[in-house]
């Protein structure tokens, strides 16, 4: 088989891998808000690293069957064709992880997004911009987290992201965005990481 044929078939098994995957981590994401009650940034924060986690199994499942059939022990596939690969998997992860704005578990895992982007930021007072379906909940749950140590308000600014918060310094020198775009990246990241330390390119 030749490599053009190799890269085919293994972007075939990765489309349809994908897309199960993919629909197990939102799922998992669902299920794992859903248990985050007390404690809620470090659980939460321990629940998006669990999803993570899985992702980089999942990848180490598709290298060993993708391995044995794609790659022989004298060829690479190159990182033009991987990246391919990796973008048509994304563009799958894309379309289920922007889905999350319409499940009854999102306002947690919104919860999650705002607590960990203000645990990032060190500034005393601060803003934080979110779409304008979501301002009445994060204002909801700025109120529930607000204490007399941190000055949050909710900017009247309405940003176009497909979901999360982005928090502003008052200085505005310090930004923090902890949106669902940022969230992809971080997931394709880990996918390429891992994918191209399996596969040893150089």
């Amino acid at each position: 088989m030749n490599v053009d044929k190799k890269l085919d078939a293994l972007k075939t098994y990765v489309k349809n891998r994908a897309n199960d995957d993919v629909q197990s981590l939102i799922e998992e994401a669902d299920k794992k808000a859903k248990e985050i009650n007390q404690n809620y940034a470090k659980k939460a924060e321990e629940a998006y690293s669990d999803i993570i986690e899985n992702a980089k199994k999942q990848v180490d499942d598709i290298n060993r069957v993708e391995k044995a059939q794609a790659i022989s022990k004298t060829m690479k596939i190159s990182i033009e064709g991987q990246k391919d690969i990796i973008d048509d998997a994304m563009e799958i992860l894309k379309e289920k992880l922007f889905e999350l704005p319409q499940k009854v578990s999102y306002p947690e895992f919104l919860r999650y997004l705002v607590v960990e982007a203000l645990n990032t930021i060190d500034t005393k007072k601060v803003s934080v911009k979110c779409r304008k379906e979501d301002k009445e909940i994060v204002s909801k749950i700025v109120s529930q987290i607000a204490d007399e140590k941190r000055d949050i308000s909710i900017s009247d600014e309405e940003i176009q992201i497909a979901g999360g918060v982005v928090v502003v310094s008052e200085d505005g020198k310090e930004i923090v965005e902890n949106t669902l775009e940022s969230k992809l990246e971080e997931i394709k990241e880990a996918y390429l990481k891992d994918l191209f330390s399996k596969l040893k390119v150089r």
